[in-house]
């Protein structure tokens, strides 16, 4: 079934719902074994917030699409987001994305807490490394063709059969067309998780050959 951009994130059942965000919850805690590592303990205490201030996925800037990604447990993963503001007007439409830099958050949170074990969140705060860059259809085509390609997903409900790989990569997609709406994905062979590395991959290109603008 295709669905429209403006309803994609809307077909949702509250049973997969609740599933989903308790795997999120389960795989933004540390192992056991790094929990007895006081620096995995301290990032991992401070992930969510540091998550949701460094990879935003809602914007002021007209209606949105948005997605970000994070791996569970490892947390080796450089976390990434992608956000396509003014959604609603192709002539203003733009994409922001942003991506941990040299290593990932969690392990960034890491290191500076070992680095700086006496030290606040709010003090180590200035020495996490985001790169955040915009990019604008007409000097990066991905931007269109991508938000394009949103629209032609199919969207497939989560079974109750499936099953995490023990270390999943998580996408948090956001959107605020018709209503809004929100969808956890952890199997990487689903259209959206293709579609999220597939657009990961045309932005990064376009960063890599100067089309973007640091933000």
């Amino acid at each position: 079934m295709n669905i429209s951009t403006g309803s994609i994130l809307q077909v949702r059942a509250n049973v997969a719902i609740a599933a989903t965000a308790a795997l999120a919850i389960a795989c933004l805690c540390p192992s056991a074994r790094s929990q007895n590592r006081p620096a995995d303990g301290w990032a991992a205490k401070h992930f969510p917030a540091a998550f949701d201030e460094f990879f935003p996925i809602e914007s002021g800037d007209g209606d949105f699409i948005a997605v970000r990604v994070h791996r569970g447990n490892l947390n080796d993963l450089r976390e990434y987001s992608i956000l396509f503001e003014n959604a609603q007007d192709p002539k203003s439409l733009r994409a922001v994305f942003r991506e941990a830099r040299g290593s990932s958050l969690y392990q960034q949170l890491s290191a500076l807490h070992a680095a700086h074990p006496s030290a606040s969140y709010d003090e180590v705060k200035p020495g996490i490394k985001v790169s955040d860059w915009i990019l604008t259809p007409d000097r990066c085509p991905a931007v269109a063709t991508e938000f394009k390609a949103f629209q032609d997903v199919q969207f497939v409900r989560p079974r109750d059969e499936d099953e995490p790989e023990e270390n999943p990569v998580l996408y948090e997609f956001n959107e605020s067309l018709a209503g809004g709406g929100s969808v956890l994905e952890y199997m990487e062979n689903r259209p959206l998780p293709r579609w999220t590395r597939a657009t990961h991959d045309a932005l990064d290109a376009c960063v890599a050959s100067g089309k973007a603008t640091a933000k």
